[in-house]
This record gives structure tokens, sequence and C-alpha cells, in this order.
């Protein structure tokens, strides 16, 4: 769906950019428009063909980046700040984020430090820091360039409950620690970023807190889909794929295949599969190597979340966790 929603003096105006190097299908950002005030949330990637698009979009609905009063980040992901800088540096237009994102929007502190020590140990106990030296050394030149890739305006923080612009604010972990939903009640109307798409489960990446202690993304991921499960929403306006209405049946595919997978990883490991790199081949076979940062992010995420329901338990051995059944 790729055309524009209009209820109660309200106007929502989809900006839909389709990619074909993904799954995800498109990159998505919206235009909300509240009476006379137009909220940008999100800003799509980096280059020159979205930067187009944004502007011939722009250009077909007849807004001028002057009506702008605002952009809003739904979280820190590069596929939803590309034009930021660019947008910023030419036009006096104030953004918003959670505080977690503005650190990492920001690359505020010792973050990047923080970051890369955190992966660092992370993929060495999980013992997978073969897969991971190419995102590791991306992340080493980030630290080295910082100037590069961070956002040079100022972040103004959005706080749970806050409403701006006509749209409340909503904190929603899982995809990232620092995801937000912006509704709309009067209509029903959420715009999800990437907590939530049309084809069920999302990403739920491993990430760390402010003090740089693993996050449980999956524990995150049920609490979010539990607070927006019972709302009265019409409309999920995503971060890709689809434009959706039907929210509970979204809802139960992804906690449905939230437990598939669960259950499929308890099998892998009642097997004899005992490493994270065992178990994410034995599921996936060559795709654990390919798409190493997504694999392996489920896999540490759902042996979190196994041992938190007490299923399985994991120990130290030669230097990393394996895993077993509780009580083999």
């Amino acid at each position: 769906m790729d055309g524009i929603i209009e209820a109660s003096g309200k106007t929502v105006y989809p900006i839909i950019f389709p990619v074909n190097y993904s799954s995800l299908g498109s990159i998505n950002c919206y235009i909300y428009q509240n009476r006379n005030e137009y909220t940008l949330i999100d800003a799509g990637i980096k280059g020159e063909e979205f930067e187009q698009f944004f502007y011939q979009k722009l250009s077909d609905y007849r807004i001028e980046m002057k009506q702008i009063k605002r952009i809003i980040l739904t979280h820190f992901h590069e596929d939803h700040t590309g034009l930021v800088n660019k947008l910023t540096k030419e036009y006096s237009i104030p953004i918003y984020a959670s505080q977690i994102a503005i650190t990492r929007l920001k690359c505020e502190g010792e973050y990047l430090q923080q970051k890369l020590t955190f992966y660092q140990e992370l993929y060495k106990q999980y013992g997978v820091t073969d897969f991971a030296v190419e995102r590791l050394t991306k992340m080493e030149n980030t630290l080295r360039n910082k100037e590069k890739v961070m956002l040079q305006s100022a972040i103004l923080q959005l706080e749970e409950g806050q409403q701006i612009g006509g749209l409340h604010v909503i904190a929603v972990p899982g995809h990232s620690p620092d995801s937000i939903g912006l509704l709309d009640k009067e209509n029903g109307w959420l715009f999800a970023g990437d907590f939530l798409l049309a084809s069920g489960m999302t990403n739920a990446l491993i990430d760390h807190d402010e003090a740089g202690i693993i996050i449980n993304p999956l524990m995150q991921y049920i609490e979010s889909i539990e607070k927006v499960r019972h709302s009265s929403i019409q409309y999920v306006f995503a971060g890709h794929e689809a434009v959706f209405q039907n929210l509970d049946d979204v809802i139960e595919k992804s906690l449905s295949k939230t437990e598939y997978k669960l259950q499929k990883l308890v099998k892998k490991i009642s097997e004899g599969h005992q490493t994270a790199q065992a178990i994410g081949e034995a599921i996936y076979g060559p795709r654990f190597a390919k798409h190493f940062i997504f694999i392996i992010s489920e896999v540490i995420g759902l042996t979190l979340l196994a041992q938190e329901r007490g299923i399985i338990e994991r120990h130290w051995q030669e230097e990393q966790w394996i895993f077993q059944l509780k009580n083999d």
C-alpha cells in the first residue's frame, strides 16, 4: 500500500522506497500531517537514489521541506537516519529520538568503544569470532571515524508517554533497545519503525544496555508486543514492507514464529548441537556464515529465552558457552 491515508483532519503520506538487495523489500518513512503540522518519521538511507526518490515523493504530495516541523527517529539504525545530516544542514529542523537512541546517534562518550568491546567479548564467549571479523573491523573503522557517521545536529529527547505533534510516544524495545512507536490514538495509527512488520517476527538484535550488559532482545520483543496487543490500532506504518491493518494476525504470527524457532533450537540442542555455531549451522546450514549477524543474534536470543524459561542451561567449557537441556 503506497497511498495517502486520511481521517479526522490528519493525513499520512507514505514514502515507500523499494529495494531488491534485501528480503525486507522496502525502506519506509512517513510524513504525518496533524492539521497544519507536518512531521517526518524516519529518514531513510544515505545515497543519491533514495534522496531523489524522497524529494520526488514530496513533490508528488505537494509538500515542501520548509513545511516539516520536526523529524522523529524510531531507532538508531542507519536505514532510518540516512538523510538526517543532509536535511538538517539545509533546513532548520529539530530532531527527536529516545535517550538510548541519542547516545548511539551522537556517538556520545565512550559508546563506540563500549560497543566494540561488548561485541568482541560476546563473539568470543559464544565461540564465533572467526565469523565476526568483518563486523568487528567495521566497528573499529567507525570508532576511528565517528565524525563521518554521527548525526551532527542536536537531538531532543523523547520519553514514553510524551505527546508530540498529535502522536503519543511508546517504548517498544526488542528489535533494538531504543525502539519507540508513535501512536495517533484518535485514529488508531501506529508508526512502528522495525518493531512490527507485515510478514511477522522482526529481527530481535543482540545489544547491550548503558552499562555494557547484554540485553535479552526476545524477552523485550515479547513484552513490547503485549503492550500493543489489545490496542485499537487500525493501521500500522512499518519501517519496511507494507503498511498493514491486521495487527492481531501479525502479532499471532510473530509469537507463533518465535515459539517455533525456540522449539527448533531446543530440538537441535537435544540432538547434541551444544555450541552457538553448531546450533546455528544445524538450523541454517551455509546461511549461518552468509547472514551471520542476524542468525547469531537469533541463536543467542533464543538461548537466553530458553534459559529464562528453565528449558536449557549453559556451561563454560573450552573458553566458550555450551548448551544442554536442563537436568540432562
